[in-house]
């Protein structure tokens, strides 16, 4: 292993306001490191729900890798819910997704959530960390496209 010279200016700083110049910075460093394993670079994406007047409603926020799509966060207004919107939402990702060759979508959840609606959607639990927050669980599913 090359040795390596340690910089005498380095600091470490716990940061609640990072701001998103340093954010963007740290996401390109994992993002770069993880091009040179995987040779592909990431795109994220949006599929939003609103109103003629720009006022949001809900939406989705996604990765697209080649063969699978991570669904980061979806969510949907209260004011909205049990009218269909989220399995809208999370179709169109998922078409979306289709179109871009992927043939798996992941996403996951904390127990208090949404696994029942994804899986209605068609999604397979793979695995769940008990007790991640307070006792909730968090929980890992995935959705064959194909």
């Amino acid at each position: 292993m090359p040795q390596t010279t340690l910089k005498a200016d380095l600091q470490i700083k716990v940061d609640y306001n990072a701001s998103d110049k340093d954010k963007q910075a740290i996401r390109a460093g994992i993002v770069a490191f993880n091009e040179s394993i995987i040779h592909e670079t990431v795109k994220g994406f949006s599929v939003i729900l609103k109103d003629n007047h720009d006022k949001i409603y809900g939406g989705l926020l996604a990765w697209l890798h080649s063969e699978s799509v991570y669904i980061d966060v979806l969510w949907v207004d209260e004011s909205v819910r049990h009218h269909q919107y989220g399995t809208k939402l999370l179709l169109a990702a998922e078409e979306e997704a289709r179109k871009q060759g992927c043939i798996y979508s992941t996403v996951d959840t904390f127990s208090f959530q949404a696994e029942p609606f994804y899986v209605k959607s068609g999604y397979q639990r793979l695995g769940e960390i008990k007790n991640y927050l307070f006792q909730h669980s968090k929980i890992f599913l995935r959705k064959d496209l194909r």
